[in-house]
């Protein structure tokens, strides 16, 4: 493919966001090909995260390769401080050379766009491969030509007419494969091929890991590459071609003849995908540090057991509030009312956890800790389909934690309202004992709650933090969002039903009946 995007198209173009919608069922299908690890954020994690809000703000690939990639990234945390330490240095030079940016992401840019998933679709599915379809078909695809001679030749006009009658049996088997070839994917799998051979001839000694695995890949390949090229050839010009081919089986021939190469090749194609949509990825990063260059750090990793976060912020507030937290041996109960910014604080801790150990940077002024193996239980659901109720279905969430606490991996657990569902004398029994036997086993943990009685249950193996705000019916609701130590004393919930214009009767009736309760606490 020839580069013919400007370079001064492409330097106006890298600060700015990629505003497309984006399917996360294709953006993960990658993934989902992919190996697991005990590291890789599992579903729960993801959602409760929000990561796929984050996905967007830090997503300025140009590739279909490059959003795989990016996604795959970061449900993949690394646990090594080297390799970590290597990914940042590509970052860096991706911020700091212009010029090579700026000619990755002309190669980038020209890459199809391959919103359906044609080239991994086709790759995931069970390839139809058969030997005899290939013979066949290739042979049914030479007779037309052959009666075509005869018809001239000889000059017999039942040529012509068994002609008719093979192009429409040919028509017929083209209608019937159509469901199963994937001719587009083809398509989709020369574009890489180019794209990778443009840039495995960048000129670049840090880039040398990546440029020499292309070309080993890309030899590997090459008896692929030579056959999609007819493939290229006859969707080109807006699929006119493609037409003239149908009596000739020629996707059909080609597709069966390949699909014995591309199911020996999968893995290759796998890797080579990943390769390039990598360098997309980290330059997007660079791309999102530079717009965001008063706002991160670079993370520090340690040995011991303990998380300094300073002044953190979260990736998806415009106007932040930062808050700082530090913790060591103990676990920490977030206490507070309804809005406050409890929520927003563990998901700005642990999305900061997860940068910092996908792409070696974090939202704040200071980020210093051990590894950690991100696990949360935020916000469960209710499953109607299999009969299981919220309950359950926390239970079972916050299980992933305790599990993932007895493996001897230093774990970080956020949790939010803790058995919310059940009654009271339950919750805060089995929430104490759940928090403790975390903490005991080295997890750092922060559970949201409501429930002031088990300050002094858990004073032992966990501090004390609250958010606070003030309500009043001239002012409405004031919230700072800062974090204070200690334990909140105050409740807002009837509060703001009052301030919502519920009727007075309920307002106070709610007071009293608050007041009689408590004196029975």
């Amino acid at each position: 493919m020839i580069i013919n995007t400007s370079k001064d198209f492409i330097k106006r173009d890298l600060n700015s966001t990629k505003d497309r919608k984006r399917n996360f069922n294709k953006i993960n299908t990658l993934y989902q090909l992919s190996e697991k690890n005990e590291f890789t954020i599992d579903d729960q994690t993801w959602d409760d995260l929000i990561m796929n809000e984050v996905f967007y703000e830090l997503d300025r690939t140009y590739s279909t390769e490059g959003e795989a990639a990016l996604y795959k990234m970061l449900r993949n945390p690394i646990m090594d401080e080297e390799k970590l330490k290597q990914r940042g240095k590509l970052i860096d030079l991706f911020k700091d050379d212009l010029d090579l940016t700026v000619d990755l992401r002309r190669i980038l840019y020209n890459m199809i766009y391959d919103s359906k998933n044609k080239l991994l679709d086709m790759l995931n599915d069970l390839l139809p491969v058969s030997k005899l379809k290939s013979y066949i078909y290739s042979i049914a695809g030479i007779i037309p030509i052959l009666l075509i001679l005869a018809a001239i030749i000889f000059k017999e006009p039942n040529f012509m007419i068994a002609l008719m009658v093979d192009m429409f049996i040919n028509m017929y088997i083209h209608n019937k494969e159509e469901s199963s070839i994937n001719a587009i994917g083809l398509v989709y799998l020369r574009d890489l091929i180019n794209a990778s051979n443009q840039l495995s001839h960048i000129k670049n000694d840090e880039l040398k890991l990546y440029t020499t695995k292309m070309k080993t890949l890309l030899n590997e390949l090459s008896s692929i590459d030579k056959s999609t090229y007819l493939i290229k050839v006859l969707h080109s010009f807006g699929g006119i071609l493609e037409m003239f081919s149908i009596p000739f089986l020629i996707e059909e021939s080609t597709f069966y003849r390949m699909s014995i190469k591309l199911v020996k090749k999968k893995e290759k194609i796998l890797e080579l995908y990943y390769l390039v949509g990598e360098l997309d990825a980290l330059i997007s990063i660079a791309l999102y540090e530079n717009n965001n260059e008063e706002k991160y750090c670079i993370p520090k990793f340690i040995k011991e057991n303990s998380l300094k976060i300073t002044d953190g912020i979260h990736p998806l507030i415009k106007n932040p509030v930062a808050n700082s937290l530090e913790i060591s041996k103990k676990g920490i109960v977030l206490t507070g009312t309804n809005m406050s910014g409890k929520s927003t604080f563990l998901r700005m801790i642990s999305t900061n956890i997860l940068l910092a150990q996908t792409f070696n940077f974090a939202l704040a002024h200071e980020y210093k800790g051990c590894f950690l193996n991100l696990i949360s239980s935020i916000s469960p659901k209710d499953d109607i389909t299999s009969g299981k109720s919220y309950y359950l279905a926390e239970a079972e969430s916050i299980l992933r934690i305790i599990k993932a606490s007895e493996k001897g991996i230093p774990v970080f657990s956020s949790i939010d309202e803790i058995f919310r569902g059940t009654n009271p004398a339950e919750r805060i029994s089995s929430s104490a004992e759940i928090l403790n036997y975390i903490n005991k086993r080295g997890a750092i943990c922060i559970v949201a709650t409501h429930d002031r009685e088990l300050s002094d249950i858990l004073k032992e193996n966990y501090d004390f933090y609250y958010f606070s705000e003030d309500v009043d019916n001239k002012n409405g609701l004031k919230f700072d969002y800062k974090l204070k130590k200690g334990i909140s004393k105050t409740r807002n919930a009837i509060k703001l039903l009052d301030y919502i214009g519920y009727p007075k009767e309920i307002v106070l009736n709610s007071y009293r009946r608050v007041e009689r309760m408590e004196e029975f606490i």
